[in-house]
């Protein structure tokens, strides 16, 4: 399970430098419709994170996928724990007023990696 650890902290980093350089174009409170969307949006995202690499890592059995999603989305969730407290100095390009839809989205995204663990991609592939 380490790679999953691993693969986890890369995919926490690459979102945060994402929303760091680029944050205030997915959070903007007042577009409703641009909101909306990047809850949306990040549901295929998910499943691309994760399936294939299920699949290049042969993970069969249930619990084994419960493990590997539980693996991925462990690192970023406890970094975000102490990046929230700091989301003015961490996330400067965002609004002080959008952490809560920010937190709502990464409980989203956090959520989604989970209940990939809970889909058998052999089912799911044909």
């Amino acid at each position: 399970m380490p790679f999953f650890l691993l693969w986890g902290f890369l995919v926490w980093l690459g979102a945060s430098l994402i929303f760091r350089v680029l944050g205030q174009v997915f959070f903007i409170p007042d577009n409703t419709l641009l909101m909306v969307s990047s809850y949306i949006l990040v549901i295929p995202l998910i499943l691309v994170l994760t399936f294939p690499i299920y699949k290049f890592k042969k993970i069969q059995k249930n619990s084994d996928r419960m493990k590997a999603a539980m693996c991925i989305a462990l690192p970023g969730m406890l970094i975000d724990a102490i990046v929230l407290i700091y989301f003015d100095q961490v996330f400067v390009n965002l609004s002080v007023d959008t952490d809560r839809f920010f937190a709502s989205w990464l409980m989203w995204a956090y959520s989604l990696i989970l209940l990939t663990g809970f889909f058998n991609t052999k089912k799911l592939e044909g």
